[in-house]
């Protein structure tokens, strides 16, 4: 057996690979030159040229392709929400790279799933659980799965430098569309008044109402 990595161990992430035929997403990158200048940007039909790639036959696609060009146009539209005043004080249009479009594309997926068929994530992240205990060997020492509460947990786990601010305001856009509305209320916490200040300003940058708190 091949030497585990942290990412082995992380179910959600795990399952969300094996939807495309792939155990990391190194694999997925090269299987579908990701990494290419050619895929940044629009196709003539509005969708990303990064979900043409996905829906290349290298790909067994556990999802519908009425679904991810469902999930593609969603993303489009929140990215361009978010850089419109970005893209007209800088007098250029801001792309998304493919680590960004990934990983709003499985948050696509998760709220998708998490608001609309529930029972059946549940499900299939169980079966994904049961596997690895397979692969960890009967005496490995492994948590509980999971249980219907868990899924309201969320992590991500981004680089420095990745564009960590602008994905998550579009995560925003994300859970509102799937949440069916505005929220009454959304707090960001962050270590200090300097760093809120500044997310604060960045909000304004995205176009999204924000104040900062004032107990």
């Amino acid at each position: 057996m091949a030497k585990t990595t942290f990412h082995d161990h992380l179910i959600l992430n795990r399952y969300l690979l094996r939807l495309f035929g792939v155990r990391n997403l190194e694999d997925l990158k090269n299987k579908l030159q990701l990494d290419n200048e050619n895929l940044i940007g629009l196709a003539d039909d509005g969708q990303s040229k990064f979900l043409y790639a996905l829906l290349s036959p290298l790909v067994p696609n556990l999802i519908s392709e009425n679904d991810l060009r469902r999930y593609d146009l969603n993303i489009v539209r929140h990215w361009q929400t978010i850089t419109e005043r970005r893209n007209r004080q800088s007098g250029h249009t801001l792309e998304m790279k493919y680590f960004q479009y990934l990983s709003l594309l499985f948050t696509e997926i998760y709220l998708d799933q998490y608001f609309n068929h529930k029972a059946p994530l549940q499900a299939a992240l169980q079966r994904e659980f049961a596997d690895y205990q397979k692969e960890l060997g009967n005496d490995a020492a492994v948590s509980a799965p999971h249980e219907l509460d868990d899924l309201r947990k969320l992590a991500f786990w981004n680089a420095t430098g990745s564009g960590k601010t602008l994905l998550m305001h579009v995560n925003i856009l994300q859970y509102q569309h799937y949440h069916g509305g505005e929220l009454d209320n959304m707090i960001l916490i962050t270590p200090n008044a300097g760093l809120s200040r500044q997310h604060w300003l960045e909000f304004a940058e995205s176009g999204i109402d924000a104040a900062l708190f004032d107990k």
